[in-house]
């Protein structure tokens, strides 16, 4: 059991760390990687990506929908690519090849067949889902639901695996409430009723201090090394700010000046949950089952929502 991951695992558990929906989520995972890893056990990397694959030189397509990438990847066109800026900080700071698997945008069946694909051919016996934000939490009739399709996407494939262990984590609490619209009473909320459902695991915390800390914190300035400022991470920026202590409301990314995060401790601690249980609770769970594309889960929520009205607003009050 660590600091970051407030878990025992078996000895030499081969582990998938999968970014749930957004860019940098794998990167939010990777605090977590660097302590497993230091303790023995393997890791492997996938992320629910947000870089246009078909534009990926030097990649291996396993499936439509899953890309293997490497340091020697590379994009035709653009510059947001923070898969391969993973791989080329493992290549040159810890001197190691490693691939990042990297999901494109899909419903939950071929999402869930590229995790079972990698589950197979990779021979992993523990998933940690990681998303950085709450909304992955919401069960779908909340006032405001962030973003909620390819979290759901993501968190219902890693609950079907077929693995002994199914985690899904969240980090940077705090962090979609700048414009007021997400309800962060809400998200604990959902955290109170996981407790109840015995679904709840614990909290982990990066600390700046730590071996782990040190080096999550250069690994994100090697990777912003590479990309414009506007190609950072609002998520993973918020996070180091307040790993270095920074609370309140603060401009961390040039999209953030009109709404600043709000910004404390909790930001930095990791929440780990029952993948299957936070699945479970989603009010349109059993809609997106057989889901393909990302759409069909947008209308799936949108008829939860018409079904069961949305709930209002819901402030902490303290």
């Amino acid at each position: 059991m660590g600091i970051v991951l407030p878990l025992e695992l078996p000895p030499k558990s081969r582990i998938l760390i999968a970014g749930a929906g957004g860019g940098f989520d794998v990167i939010c995972g990777l605090p977590i990687a660097i302590e497993l890893e230091a303790a023995g056990h393997h890791i492997e990397y996938a992320n629910y990506s947000f870089t246009n694959l078909t534009n990926v030189i030097n990649g291996h397509w396993h499936n439509e929908r899953l890309l293997e990438i490497t340091s020697e990847s590379y994009l035709k066109v653009g510059d947001y690519f923070p898969e391969k800026l993973l791989a080329l900080w493992y290549k040159e700071k810890r001197k190691s090849e490693r691939s990042i698997y990297c999901f494109a945008h899909g419903g939950v069946q071929p999402t869930l067949a590229s995790y079972r694909y990698l589950v197979e051919r990779l021979n992993i016996d523990t998933v940690i889902c990681v998303d950085g934000g709450v909304d992955g939490l919401f069960r779908g009739d909340e006032c405001d639901l962030g973003t909620p399709s390819m979290d759901s996407i993501s968190v219902v494939s890693a609950a079907l695996c077929n693995v002994d262990r199914k985690f899904y984590c969240i980090t940077a609490f705090g962090i979609e409430g700048a414009e007021g619209n997400v309800s962060h009473g809400l998200a604990l909320r959902r955290i109170s009723e996981l407790v109840r459902e015995g679904g709840f695991f614990g909290v982990g915390s990066v600390i700046k201090e730590t071996p782990v800390g040190q080096e999550f914190l250069g690994a994100v300035n090697y990777i912003y090394n590479y990309l414009p400022s506007h190609r950072q991470s609002v998520i993973v920026s918020s996070i180091v700010a307040a790993i270095q202590g920074t609370f309140g409301r603060t401009v961390v990314h040039p999209k953030t000046e009109n709404y600043p995060p709000w910004l404390s401790p909790l930001t930095q601690l990791i929440w780990y949950f029952d993948a299957v249980k936070v699945a479970q609770l989603k009010l349109f769970y059993q809609d997106i089952l057989e889901s393909v594309e990302v759409g069909e889960v947008a209308e799936a929520i949108e008829k939860v929502r018409s079904r069961y009205g949305v709930k209002e607003f819901e402030k902490i009050p303290i």
